[in-house]
């Protein structure tokens, strides 16, 4: 039995490697190797999942069908250096499925961006008021520039990974980020 350590992912190359070790233990069938792997990812997708539908219950349903569909999927992956950015594109799409099977009529923009839904209501009311002046000032940002700073501080997501969620180069999402904060701490001064 080949051993393993639970990695905290923070996008160096040791990691990396520790990530396609992992990787290459689940298609192997290796036991205990997928639970490394949810135990891994399961925070960081639900914190994806949740800031697009505002409903703890949801997100955490949509998460478990992450994690079955990349459970069920996981040997088709060909470039395991692929997996983060594959792994989101499952959940993005899930959360866009889950807005299908409501028939909402609401804009895959929106679906992205949005931090809170009324059924969310209850737990924004639960945050902190530091949060809450914090979602105010995301609101008065562009929609790429909330997208960027959810994806990269409440997230964690790598530059790269959110590159190729949004479809950007790094260099862009690095400007989009800087741009944004700089709106930020502009209008912080403004809110009390």
């Amino acid at each position: 039995m080949e051993t393993y350590n639970v990695l905290k992912y923070e996008g160096s190359e040791r990691n990396q490697e520790n990530l396609i070790n992992l990787l290459s233990l689940i298609k192997k069938g290796e036991d205990g190797a997928f639970g490394k792997l949810y135990e891994l990812y399961f925070t960081k997708i639900y914190r994806f999942v949740y800031y697009r539908v505002g409903h703890k219950e949801t997100a955490e349903d949509i998460t478990e069908e992450v994690f079955i569909k990349v459970y069920s999927k996981i040997t088709s992956l060909d470039q395991p250096g692929a997996f983060e950015g594959w792994l989101y594109q499952i959940a993005r799409n899930l959360v866009i499925d889950h807005y299908r099977k409501q028939k909402l009529t609401v804009a895959l923009e929106d679906v992205e961006n949005t931090l809170e839904y009324e059924s969310g209501i209850i737990d924004v009311l639960i945050l902190e008021q530091d949060q809450k002046n914090i979602l105010k000032l995301l609101k008065q940002l562009s929609s790429d520039e909330q997208a960027v700073l959810k994806m990269k501080f409440f997230e964690d997501l790598e530059n790269s990974t959110i590159a190729k969620l949004l479809s950007k180069s790094e260099g862009a999402v690095r400007v989009i980020q800087h741009r944004a904060i700089a709106k930020l701490q502009k209008l912080a001064p403004n809110q009390q």
